[in-house]
């Protein structure tokens, strides 16, 4: 009887060692990157334009579109869809040479960008999108096409590798 006791015992401890999980049941902690675009505009490029337009990528990789009236425009953003796709396309859209009232424009657009990750990885970087001083105004209307429907943009791994991304989608 006690053989059989022990037999039981011993199997019982056997299944309830096996039975039991060795995993981390604690949930993983979801690796997200935060990008800033912070972007400055002349105010000689907003009184040439009519409209300028910015399509920026938005949380996920979402296309939002933001017309601009000021000098200065900032958003941030998160993504936990990896590779993450950040960026910004602009469109300006001119007056006409008769509209322009001024001889001479400063037309400048810079934009800096910067991305963090919870796991601390970080990155940042500025760019020139346009940079035409003294641009009579009857230049004015060719120099901001040949910057119209360009785009600046990046991908960004989960582990917090970034690099530049030409053609992103923003339709």
């Amino acid at each position: 009887m006690m053989k059989k006791f022990i037999y039981m015992a011993a199997f019982l401890l056997l299944a309830a060692m096996t039975l039991t999980a060795c995993g981390d049941d604690e949930p993983k902690e979801k690796t997200t990157a935060t990008a800033t675009y912070n972007m400055t505009f002349s105010q000689d490029l907003l009184d040439a334009c009519s409209l300028i337009l910015i399509t920026y990528k938005a949380e996920n990789g979402r296309n939002v579109m933001k017309a601009i009236d000021q000098t200065w425009w900032s958003m941030t953003v998160t993504s936990d869809k990896f590779p993450a796709e950040f960026g910004v396309m602009y469109k300006f859209s001119t007056k006409a040479d008769a509209e322009l009232i001024k001889e001479k424009y400063d037309l400048s657009c810079t934009m800096t960008f910067s991305v963090k990750t919870n796991k601390g990885a970080s990155y940042s970087n500025s760019v020139t999108i346009i940079d035409s001083k003294g641009v009579s105004k009857d230049k004015v209307v060719s120099t901001l096409n040949r910057y119209d429907g360009k785009s600046t943009g990046f991908r960004v791994t989960k582990d917090g590798i970034v690099s530049q991304a030409n053609g992103l989608n923003y339709d």
